[in-house]
């Protein structure tokens, strides 16, 4: 039953698309479905389906739909994936690929998603994501758009990877810290905050320094002497 005064949904349209190659003398399959029971009451799903061999080699027929379907956006990356198992040799298919996305009349935000979606269909191997960005980066600049492509991962993921050299750095710094302050206080009595805050800031190469100084130290200022 349906609230009165609430708005009906947009309609929602579904369609599989199989990737494998059906086995010698099967048919095509032209559509699935998914069914759900529990006590009286029962779901049914049904959907259409197309297999990617039936358009392995329409590729044509697919940039003509693609303006206006992106299903057939996502079945071309597919395909390309597909003709290339090698991910050594996907660069310039992904390329063209995002390029033809410039071309369909899509707005920034489906161009963004789209390419995202094409990129992670046509993956590319490490050592290609630099050749790939510097390409996606001109695509850009020529069409006066940006959104997040592999490049901006990829900064990401290099942001990521120091900020956790950062974090592992900072926290042996801090155990540094910490053991130098117990010795401290163990031998001068307890310290002030200004002593506190001097040691807990100081780098891993001044701990260092001030815990060698320690070993000799007759008074506090011992330790801290350059």
């Amino acid at each position: 039953m349906r609230r009165q005064g609430l708005a009906t949904p947009p309609p929602i349209y579904s369609l599989g698309i199989l990737i494998d190659q059906p086995g010698a003398g099967q048919a095509p399959v032209t559509q699935l479905a998914y069914q759900d029971k529990y006590l009286s009451q029962k779901t049914e799903f049904v959907f259409p389906v197309v297999e990617l061999r039936q358009w392995a080699n329409r590729l044509d027929d697919l940039d003509a739909l693609a303006p206006h379907n992106p299903f057939a956006v996502f079945v071309m990356a597919q395909i390309q994936a597909s003709r290339h198992p090698d991910k050594t040799t996907r660069l310039r298919p992904l390329v063209d690929l995002v390029r033809r996305l410039y071309g369909y009349g899509y707005d920034r935000d489906r161009i963004g998603q789209l390419v995202r979606l094409v990129e992670w269909v046509v993956r590319l191997p490490t050592d290609l994501e630099t050749d790939y960005l510097q390409a996606a980066r001109q695509l850009e600049q020529e069409h006066e758009m940006s959104y997040v492509t592999i490049a901006e991962r990829v900064y990401t993921q290099q942001g990521l990877k120091m900020g956790i050299e950062q974090g592992i750095e900072r926290g042996i710094e801090q155990g540094q810290a910490n053991l130098l302050l117990r010795l401290v206080e163990r031998r001068f009595g307890a310290q002030a905050d200004d002593v506190h805050e001097k040691i807990r800031s100081a780098n891993s190469a001044q701990l260092e320094a001030w815990s060698l100084n320690f070993v000799d130290a007759q008074v506090l200022d011992d330790v801290f002497k350059d």
